[in-house]
């Protein structure tokens, strides 16, 4: 009831808060009620995700350790520093899944307010696409996630020593940050059909000589020194040996098709959104890849928010400006564009439920546990 009830809730208030009559003050009533919605739904769980259980013996392990006993630990530094200090404090395992849930939410709030061209549709896509239950799961990765995601008001600016600093600082979370180093200058090629092309066969090749690059990399990093614990646990994990649903892919693949066709009223919004469908097509890409190797699609997190909430939104704009421009029932083709879009996210969101969404399904609060 509580994922269900979500995304209309979401959709309708911001469809009332975010019009142009109420301005800024509508949109931050909405990014702060999105904001307190996704602090309760995240900060109250139990035991509800893959990762809860293995995060709470992680928490309850660091308040009989000592900082000197971390030098051998697997874990990023930044992540197992910052329990540390809140497990020196609190006992409770749920005062650190409430804290986290409270970063995500107000960061991810801020971030909407500020780069969204429509809130109300960042808000709800952040539910259906997934966002909400990754940010569930995957805790360190997802906190680097949320510092990469600032990071790319640098690549905008093209300041490349601040946008390394923050992806450094976010490779303190989670080591797999670090592939985000090229991505700066890879993420500025604007997508056009020949570079699509070129990144479809280069894609392809990745998918087809997938194992042997594996292999490849396991020898190099090994020979050179650099397979530490965690790098070689994820390539040689069981992750790496089975795929991912494939409706995942597909369903990103669709959403970045729509993006793709109305590319030049998306382009000449904004000058960053040539960096966000980048992102999309990196998502996609690394669902693909992940339909065979499921550690993959991991790294998707690192695009998944500025593609869906920054991009989507414009997305939705071009097709009800296109929808404008060809036909005269304007009020009509714009509620058939919602409706479509719409439809397409539901089947994705449905999909997530009916898979148990990342162990988020079902839901439980600790309060009646």
């Amino acid at each position: 009831m509580v994922y269900i009830l979500l995304p209309p809730i979401l959709l309708l208030s911001g469809m009332i808060l975010c019009r142009e009559r109420f301005g800024k003050v509508g949109r931050g009533i909405y990014c702060a009620l999105f904001g307190i919605l996704m602090f309760v739904v995240e900060g109250m769980r139990y035991n509800v995700g893959t990762d809860y259980k293995a995060y709470r013996r992680i928490f309850e392990s660091l308040i009989t350790k000592e900082l000197g006993e971390f030098g051998t630990d697997r874990l990023e530094k930044g992540y197992t520093v910052t329990l540390k200090i809140l497990s020196d404090g609190y006992d409770d395992f749920r005062i650190m899944f409430a804290l986290i849930a409270l970063v995500y939410a107000v960061a991810i709030s801020i971030w909407i307010y500020r780069n969204s061209v429509r809130p109300e549709v960042s808000g709800t896509a952040f539910v259906m696409y997934g966002m909400m239950f990754y940010s569930m799961n995957f805790l360190r990765q997802y906190t680097s996630a949320v510092i990469v995601l600032y990071s790319f008001e640098y690549i905008k600016k093209k300041d490349f020593l601040r946008y390394l600093a923050m992806v450094l600082f976010a490779a303190c979370f989670h080591w797999s940050a670090l592939i985000m180093i090229p991505m700066y200058f890879i993420l500025q090629i604007r997508i056009q059909p020949i570079v699509l092309t070129l990144y479809f066969v280069i894609t392809g090749l990745v998918m087809v000589y997938s194992w042997d690059l594996i292999h490849f990399c396991i020898d190099f990093f090994e020979k050179t020194g650099v397979m530490f614990g965690t790098l070689k646990g994820e390539l040689t994990g069981r992750e790496i040996s089975y795929g991912i649903y494939m409706f995942y892919f597909f369903g990103y693949a669709l959403v970045f098709a729509l993006m793709f066709i109305f590319r030049k009223r998306i382009y000449e919004s904004k000058h960053e959104n040539a960096i966000y469908l980048a992102c999309m097509f990196f998502l996609v890409a690394l669902e693909f890849i992940g339909i065979k190797h499921a550690i993959v699609s991991r790294f998707g997190l690192f695009f998944v928010m500025p593609a869906i909430l920054g991009i989507l939104p414009e997305t939705v704009n071009a097709a009800i400006g296109f929808a404008d421009d060809h036909f005269k029932q304007k009020k009509l083709m714009r509620f058939i564009v919602f409706v479509f879009f719409l439809g397409i996210a539901s089947v994705f969101y449905a999909q997530m439920i009916q898979v148990g969404s990342n162990g988020c399904f079902p839901y439980k609060i600790w309060i009646l546990k």
